[in-house]
């Protein structure tokens, strides 16, 4: 199974496009009840984030299952990310996006998943739409296992 872990942050841009290019089977997305019913201002939503998050998932056939913690807080956070791994399975591609969401969600991804890409087979991905059109999408996972690398040799 294809399995993508994202946070949502105050604009579903992010999110939308990382489902867009990666298709997954399911996604989990980490973000508190606020943003989950906010409405961005940028761009030219119109529905709360978990409508848009929703409608995006369903054009491309994957289930959505909502994390929802308090960002605020960065155990619920990191409690919120050992949940989800422990339902992954060691046959599941998984798809790491680091990009969206509050500060501690997008720390707490990007750490876990180097520090997994060295246990499993994870990819980390950057994915980024702006409302002017520019989309950036990357993999970033062979870049940041050789940048902790040499942190990792520093200390």
């Amino acid at each position: 199974m294809k399995v993508l872990i994202q946070g949502l942050g105050e604009v579903p841009a992010t999110v939308e496009f990382a489902l867009e290019k990666e298709k997954p089977d399911i996604t989990y997305i980490l973000c508190n009840e606020y943003i989950m019913n906010n409405i961005s201002s940028t761009g030219e939503y119109k529905d709360p984030s978990k409508v848009v998050v929703e409608r995006a998932a369903q054009r491309t056939n994957t289930k959505v299952v909502w994390r929802v913690c308090d960002i605020f807080d960065v155990k619920s956070v990191g409690d919120a990310v050992a949940k989800i791994f422990s339902e992954i399975k060691p046959t599941d591609e998984v798809i790491i996006n680091y990009t969206g969401g509050a500060a501690s969600v997008k720390l707490l991804l990007g750490a876990s998943a180097v520090v997994l890409s060295r246990i499993i087979p994870i990819r980390i991905i950057y994915s980024l739409r702006y409302k002017d059109g520019t989309e950036i999408f990357k993999d970033q996972t062979d870049d940041l296992k050789a940048i902790f690398k040499q942190l990792y040799e520093f200390f």
